[in-house]
C-alpha cells in the first residue's frame, strides 16, 4: 500500500486489488458510480455495468495481468489495470471516478503500473484511447515516456518503451513536489486553527500553545476546544471541533493519548484538512502505542486527511501574513529565510533559541515527532517551493527513505542550501534513543556518500551548523579556495593558516600583520587593496584585543572598507564577489556576532578561528558543488538492457535467488559490453568492486584497493544509479590508487597508462551502474579488477547474485 498525495493535497491510497467479494463489490460500486460518458470512454461501448467476471480477469496474477486501485475516504476512486497482450506487451486502462479527474490519478496509476510491468519483465505498454477522451490522452502525453502513436480515425493507439527514463522520473518527481506542498499548506499557512485539549491552567502545555498563538498575534481565526470551558484566555471555546462554525483548516490536538482516536473522528466528522498530534504515548512507548498510532493514520488516510507527528513540539511560520506559533516555543523567532526541521522536538525548540542568540531569522520551523506521515522528504518538498525560504537547517536521526531523500536533495540543493546534522553516527547512540533499530545507526561513510552526491552540507554538530548559516546568510559567498589573511598578530594567523591547509583552502600571500597600533586605520587602509586583488577569493580578518578594547571601531573600519569597494564595483557596473569573515577573540559570550555593512550585507564574526575557516571551507565546498555539471544518468547507446535482462531472467528461471558460476558471469558482462581482459593472478595493483543492496539506501556501489600499502583501508561509496560525472570521479579515484601503487611497485611512473585507465574505468563503472538499473535481478556482484603493464583487466574470481526484484516503491512512497 503506498500513500500517494493529489493535485490538489488530498491524500489517497493506491494498491493492489484483492480478489476478494469484498473487494470485488467497491470496484462494482466504482463502476456503478461513474457517468455514462466516462464508462464509454473505458470500454468503447455504452455499457449499464460490469460483471464480476470482468472485474477478476482484470486483477489477474500480478504478472500476466495486475490491477491498482485508488482509495479515498475508504472508497474505491480509481482502478487501473494492464493485461499481456503478447509475451513482451501489456494492455494498460484507467478509469477514474468523474468528480475526482484531473487531480492526478491518472498520472499515479500509470508511473505505478508502468514500474510494476517493466519489474514483471515486459518490455512495451500500450493502449487504445477514444480520440474524444482528451484528458486520458493528456495523461499520457504528459507521462515523459517516448510513445509511438496511430489513429484509425476513432481511436489512438500509443505504445511505449518500458524501462526506468530520466524524463518520465523527472516529471514524476515535479508533479510529487507540487502535490506534496499543497498537501502540506494547511500545516503552515492555515486559514483557521482549532487547538483541541486546550486548558485554562496557565501550567499545562495546552494552555502554553494557546498563549503562544495569541502572543505570536495569529493572523487566522483560532477555536479553542473544550467540553465544559466557554472561554479560555478570553477566547470563546467551543465543546467539540464539529460545533466550530467553521471549516477547520489545521486541528492541534493536545489531550492525552488515550482518547485522541475519538477527538480524531471529530476532526474527521468536522472536515478538518490537517491534523497535527503532540501528545505523546505512541510509537514513542510501545508496541500497543504503534499499534494506536497505525489505526489513526489510517483513519486519517481514508479520509484523504494529513498528519503531523504525534508525539511532537509544533509548527511555526514567521511570515507577516500568518505569524503561526502552534509550539513549545516560548517566543516567536526572528524572521528570516532560514526554515529548520528537527526529529527531536526539544531539540528543536533549543535549535530555535540559539538562532535568535545568533542572530539567524527563521521562515517556518516543524519537530518532526514519530513522523507518523508528514516526514522529512515532505517538509524538503514544500520548502523547495517555498518562496520565503532560502537556506534549510536538518537535525536528522534517520532517513524515512533514503532513496528518495537523494532525489529530492539532488534537486534542491542546486537551488537551495541544505544543512543536515546526522545524529547515530555510533552503535551507543543505540542507548540514547528509543528508536532503536538499523535505522538509526548506520555506515558513517554510506551516509556522507548520500551527502556528497546530493550536494548537502554536512555539519558536525550544531553550532557549527549555525557557524556555516551564518556567512550563508549573507549575499556574497566565496568563488574559490583562495584566502588572504589580515590580523594584529601572529599566533592566531599561524593556527588559522594550519586551518586552512587542513580545509583544502589555499593561502594567498604572506599573512599581513599590522601591529598592534592604529589598529582601526590599518584595517581600513590595507582591506580595500586586498579585496580588490584579483587572486584573492575571500578575504579572513582576525583581530585580538590588547589593552583596551577598540572592538567597536575595527569593526566599523571593515564595514568603511566593504562600502568603499562595493561601492567602487557598483559604478564600475561590477558585482562585489568577495566575503570578508572575521575572528574576534571576544571576552563575553562566544557566539557568532555580525558587521553591519548596509540592510542587505553583514560580516559575520566568530569568536574562534577554526570556526571560521571551517565555515568557509564548508561554503567553497558547496560553491563548487553549485558550479559543477549537473550530471545525467548513465544511459549507453550500446548498452542492450532488453537483451542483457531477458538473459539474466533465464539464467534465474523459476528460482527466487541464485549465485552465477563463474562462467555464467562472465557471459553476462560480455553481453553487457564489458571490455576488460582476463590478468594473470599475479598482478599485484588491485581494486575490489562491489555492488550491493543496502535495505535503507538501496543498490550501493563500493570501491576500495587490495594489497596497495598505503591505501590499505581506504574505499569510496557512490549510491546508484551513477550520473556520468559520478563515473568519471570514480574511475580518476580509482586510476590514481593504480598509478600511485604502479609508481612505488615499480620503480616508474604511471603517466603513460593514466589516461588510458580513467577512459576503461569510466566505461566500465558506467556499464556497471546501467547494469543493475536496468536489470534489477542482479542484486549483488562483486569484481576484483588490476592493472599490468598498463592494462586493466580482471584479477581473480568475479561473483554475482541474482534474485527476483520486490516490488518497486513507485515514484511517490515516502
Amino acid at each position: 500500500m503506498a500513500r500517494v498525495i493529489l493535485r490538489d493535497g488530498r491524500v489517497a491510497e493506491l494498491r493492489r486489488a484483492r480478489n476478494t467479494k469484498e473487494e470485488v463489490a467497491r470496484i462494482r460500486e466504482l463502476f456503478a458510480k461513474t457517468s455514462p460518458e466516462s464508462l464509454y470512454f473505458r470500454f468503447f461501448h455504452m455499457i449499464k455495468e460490469v460483471d464480476d467476471k470482468t472485474i477478476i480477469s482484470m486483477m489477474g496474477d500480478g504478472k500476466q495481468a495486475l490491477a491498482l486501485i485508488c482509495l479515498h475516504e475508504d472508497e474505491v476512486v480509481a482502478l487501473g489495470n494492464y493485461k499481456a497482450t503478447h509475451d513482451e506487451m501489456a494492455e494498460v486502462a484507467f478509469l477514474v471516478k468523474d468528480g475526482f479527474q484531473g487531480r492526478g490519478i491518472g498520472s499515479l496509476l500509470l508511473a505505478h503500473l508502468a514500474e510494476a510491468a517493466w519489474l514483471s519483465g515486459f518490455r512495451n505498454l500500450e493502449a487504445h484511447i477514444l480520440r474524444d477522451n482528451y484528458r486520458m490522452l493528456q495523461v499520457f502525453r504528459a507521462s515523459g515516456f517516448e510513445m509511438v502513436s496511430e489513429s484509425d480515425g476513432n481511436s489512438v493507439h500509443l505504445i511505449w518503451r518500458l524501462g526506468r527514463h530520466e524524463q518520465s522520473r523527472n516529471l514524476q518527481a515535479v508533479r510529487e513536489k507540487l502535490a506534496t506542498a499543497a498537501s502540506l499548506h494547511p500545516f503552515f499557512q492555515p486559514k483557521t486553527v482549532a487547538l483541541i485539549g486546550a486548558s485554562r491552567n496557565p501550567k499545562s502545555m495546552s494552555h502554553q500553545i494557546l498563549r503562544n498563538l495569541l502572543t505570536a498575534e495569529f493572523t487566522g481565526v483560532l477555536y479553542p476546544v473544550h467540553p465544559t470551558a466557554k472561554a479560555i484566555a478570553g477566547v470563546r471555546a467551543y465543546p467539540s471541533v464539529k460545533d466550530i462554525p467553521d471549516s477547520v483548516d489545521l486541528a492541534v490536538i493536545a489531550v492525552p493519548a488515550a482518547g485522541v482516536e475519538d477527538v480524531v473522528d471529530d476532526c474527521l466528522s468536522a472536515g478538518v484538512k490537517a491534523v497535527m498530534i503532540l501528545s505523546s504515548g505512541f510509537s514513542d512507548v510501545n508496541a500497543a502505542g504503534a499499534e494506536l498510532e497505525q489505526a489513526l493514520l489510517d483513519k486519517l488516510r481514508s479520509a484523504g486527511c494529513r498528519l503531523m507527528g504525534p508525539n511532537m513540539l509544533g509548527v511555526l511560520n514567521t511570515s507577516e501574513q500568518v505569524r503561526l506559533n502552534a509550539s513549545f516555543a516560548p517566543e516567536m523567532p526572528k524572521s528570516g529565510r532560514v526554515a529548520i526541521a528537527s526529529h527531536s522536538g526539544a531539540l528543536g525548540i533549543a535549535i530555535l533559541d540559539y538562532a535568535s542568540k545568533v542572530g539567524v531569522g527563521v521562515s517556518s520551523f516543524a519537530s518532526l515527532g514519530n513522523r507518523a506521515d508528514v516526514s522529512g522528504n515532505d517538509l524538503l518538498q514544500y520548502w523547495e517551493t517555498d518562496s520565503e525560504t532560502d537556506i534549510i537547517l536538518l537535525y536528522l536521526e534517520t532517513f524515512g527513505n533514503p532513496k528518495k531523500f537523494s532525489r529530492i536533495t539532488r534537486r534542491l540543493t542546486r537551488n537551495k542550501p541544505v544543512l543536515a546534522v546526522k545524529s547515530g553516527r555510533s552503535p551507543a547512540s543505540l542507548f540514547a534513543s528509543h528508536r532503536i533499530g538499523p535505522a538509526l545507526v548506520h555506515d558513517d561513510e554510506t551516509i556522507s556518500a548520500l551527502f556528497r552526491q546530493a550536494g548537502i552540507i554536512r555539519a558536525d554538530s550544531l553550532q557549527e551548523m549555525f557557524d556555516i548559516t551564518a556567512l550563508l546568510s549573507t549575499p556574497v559567498w566565496a568563488s574559490g579556495d583562495r584566502v588572504a589573511i589580515v590580523t594584529n598578530t601572529s599566533g592566531g594567523a599561524v593556527l588559522t593558516a594550519d586551518m586552512l591547509t587542513r580545509e583544502r583552502l589555499r593561502l594567498m600571500h604572506p599573512v599581513i600583520n599590522l601591529g598592534f597600533e592604529a589598529l582601526a586605520d590599518s584595517y581600513r587602509e590595507v582591506l580595500p587593496v586586498v579585496l580588490e586583488d584579483n587572486s584573492v577569493d575571500a578575504v579572513l580578518v582576525l583581530y585580538t584585543p590588547v589593552g583596551p578594547s577598540e572592538e567597536d571601531e575595527v569593526a566599523e573600519a571593515i564595514a568603511d572598507a566593504l562600502r568603499e569597494v562595493r561601492a567602487k564595483k557598483l559604478g564600475q557596473g561590477e558585482k562585489f564577489t568577495k566575503p570578508v569573515v572575521a575572528n574576534f577573540l571576544f571576552r563575553g559570550d562566544y557566539l557568532v556576532r555580525y558587521i553591519p555593512v548596509d540592510t542587505a550585507y553583514r560580516v559575520p564574526i566568530y569568536p574562534f578561528p577554526e570556526s571560521a575557516v571551517r565555515a568557509l571551507a564548508r561554503v567553497v565546498e558547496y560553491q563548487n558543488y553549485r558550479r559543477s555539471p549537473v550530471g545525467r544518468i548513465v544511459d549507453l547507446a550500446d548498452f542492450d538492457g532488453e537483451t542483457v535482462r531477458n538473459h539474466v531472467r533465464q539464467q534465474l528461471g523459476s528460482n527466487v535467488h541464485r549465485t552465477l558460476q563463474e562462467r555464467e558471469l562472465r557471459e553476462l558482462v560480455e553481453m553487457a559490453g564489458f571490455t576488460l581482459e582476463q590478468l594473470p593472478e599475479e598482478c599485484r595493483v588491485r581494486c575490489s568492486i562491489r555492488v550491493e543492496s543496502d535495505p535503507l539506501f538501496g543498490n550501493l556501489l563500493r570501491t576500495y584497493p587490495e594489497g596497495i600499502g598505503a591505501f590499505q583501508g581506504v574505499y569510496a561509496v557512490r549510491l546508484l544509479p551513477l550520473t556520468d560525472l559520478d563515473a568519471d570521479a570514480l574511475a580518476r579515484l580509482v586510476a590514481g590508487w593504480f598509478a600511485d601503487a604502479h609508481t612505488r611497485q615499480r620503480g616508474k611512473s604511471a603517466l603513460p597508462y593514466y589516461d588510458g585507465w580513467v577512459s576503461d574505468l569510466t566505461d566500465f563503472f558506467s556499464r556497471l551502474s546501467q547494469l543493475v538499473e536496468d536489470v534489477p535481478e542482479v542484486s549483488g556482484l562483486q569484481v576484483t579488477i588490476g592493472n599490468y603493464e598498463g592494462q586493466i583487466g580482471w584479477v581473480g574470481k568475479v561473483h554475482a547474485e541474482l534474485g527476483r526484484p520486490s516490488e518497486s516503491e513507485g515514484p511517490v512512497l515516502e
